[in-house]
């Protein structure tokens, strides 16, 4: 299945969850369920946002945007935080109004049976996603992974809080609320910092572990000045080598090739290496910064 399939699988998942909880909550009373419910809708918006920049960042480089579009996929992870950080503060909002007015919830066996099948659904597709991504890298599908196994751990808590409204002990279901909002909030976090570290150009690859692997290449001399920035789908990198200065440009260019090509070896993400090649040198020599390595 590609990232697209299950993309738009899960958005049809979340609707379908969504509408499910919400109906029911409003039956029986439960704002554990309801704000359950109102997290899947908001899911599906996400949903919906996620897979129009995946398609987007598909798209091939154009004469705007010559590097390509992946970077909306960042954009996209941070409105999706967004999102969950409203939603949390909406799940807290109705938890403290049914608090405040001493709603009861009236649980029935066909709560308990929305609840299990919920679960159910959302471990079946965060399965699929986690295969997806493993087989993609991509991290669009890592974070839409990520909602649901929130979602379900959501699931269980709104499962809990119903049993124990069932028992006699209806101010369970307002932690449950509570609880949830605490998940939701968190998983908005987690997703705004990543977001913002592809954004802000956070390296995703270890310097060292490049130069050893450029070291290791038949004719390099030296590796120093290693930078790379991207989405674990998708890396951008530059560096240089240095070799012996009596070669010819062919036969540079040559070791040039070979280092890259043992690169995306070791890292299949990395879709482009530029590589400077100089007469090797030492650092000192050639004045490399302390973060250049």
């Amino acid at each position: 299945m590609t990232p697209t399939g299950i993309m738009t699988f899960s958005l049809s998942t979340n609707i379908f969850l969504a509408l499910a909880k919400i109906t029911w909550s409003h039956r029986i009373h439960s704002v554990s369920m309801l704000a359950d419910g109102y997290h899947a809708l908001l899911d599906s918006v996400s949903g919906i946002l996620c897979l129009a920049a995946l398609l987007v960042a598909q798209k091939p480089p154009d004469k705007d945007h010559p590097y390509g579009h992946i970077r909306f996929e960042a954009l996209a992870q941070l409105g999706v935080s967004a999102l969950l950080l409203f939603t949390g503060y909406e799940v807290l909002s109705r938890t403290y109004d049914q608090f405040h007015n001493q709603i009861t919830p009236n649980v029935t066996s066909g709560s308990y049976v929305i609840m299990l099948l919920a679960m159910a659904v959302q471990t079946i597709t965060m399965s699929l996603e986690k295969v997806v991504y493993k087989k993609t890298g991509n991290a669009l599908v890592h974070s839409d992974a990520l909602h649901f196994q929130s979602d379900i751990l959501s699931s269980f808590t709104v499962l809990a809080g119903l049993v124990a409204s069932g028992l006699g002990y209806p101010v369970i279901d307002e932690i449950a609320g509570l609880a949830i909002a605490i998940l939701i909030g968190h998983a908005g976090w987690e997703l705004m910092r990543e977001g913002t570290k592809i954004l802000s150009d956070h390296s995703p690859l270890d310097p060292q572990e490049i130069i050893e692997i450029a070291l290791s290449t038949p004719g390099v001399k030296s590796c120093y000045q290693t930078r790379s920035r991207g989405s674990l789908s998708h890396i951008t990198m530059d560096m240089t080598v240095g070799v012996d200065g009596s070669l010819t440009v062919s036969q540079a260019h040559g070791i040039a090739h070979l280092v890259e090509s043992r690169i995306r070896e070791k890292h299949p993400a990395v879709v482009e290496v530029i590589i400077h090649i100089e007469p090797n040198q030492t650092e000192e020599e050639h004045h490399v910064t302390p973060y250049s390595h």
